[in-house]
């Protein structure tokens, strides 16, 4: 996109250079075809950003994980739907869900930037410094995450959905189950050893 608007700035500046040598009316002449052709171009360029803008808002919700290029509906039993639950609201708003980085099972509010050809998502709170980018794909929505350096990528693709579906409150039992520690877990078998170590 910004190519096609330097490309046109480019052509203006061109062709006005060639007319300023020239009367009065054909100075006003080139001044007014400068004047259209950078609104023509700005127009089309907001054009484009607001569409892939009005896209983007809605819910999306994650239907599948992409490790190492092998895809998966679930991580560690977690279905892949709990993963990742980002609404992209009007005015540049939104939320972002995520039973793996929400400690108090609520929505953590974000903000999100058109970036033309992809969404960045910002929340120093959720995402740190890092930058997370959505990217349009299929109607389906790319989240990236791949640690610079990482051989092969990761990603969570996530589909426009009307509601989200309900995280149950027991997400965490088939974690247990398998004998993978959370930080509950983790806390009891530290204040277990703790107390047999007393005695």
């Amino acid at each position: 996109m910004k190519k096609f608007i330097c490309s046109t700035l480019a052509l203006v500046f061109i062709a006005a250079s060639m007319v300023s040598c020239g009367d009065t009316k054909e100075k006003e002449s080139a001044s007014a075809a400068k004047e259209e052709s950078t609104t023509s171009a700005e127009t089309t360029t907001e054009a484009a950003e607001s569409k892939s803008a009005e896209g983007a808002i809605g819910k999306w919700q994650c239907e599948k994980l992409v490790v190492d290029g092998e895809e998966m509906d679930n991580f560690f039993g977690i279905d892949a739907y709990a993963l990742f639950q980002i609404e992209l609201k009007d005015g540049n708003k939104g939320t972002f869900y995520s039973v793996l980085y929400s400690e108090d099972a609520k929505p953590q509010e974000i903000e999100w930037e058109n970036k033309g050809d992809k969404i960045q998502l910002i929340s120093k709170e959720v995402f740190d410094e890092d930058e997370v980018f959505f990217v349009e794909e299929n109607g389906k929505m790319i989240l990236n995450l791949s640690d610079e350096g990482d051989e092969e990528e990761s990603s969570a693709v996530l589909a426009k959905v009307d509601e989200f579906k309900e995280i149950p409150e027991d997400i965490f039992d088939d974690i247990k189950a398998e004998g993978i520690e959370t930080e509950e877990s983790a806390a009891a078998g530290a204040e277990a050893e703790t107390t047999e170590n007393k005695e």
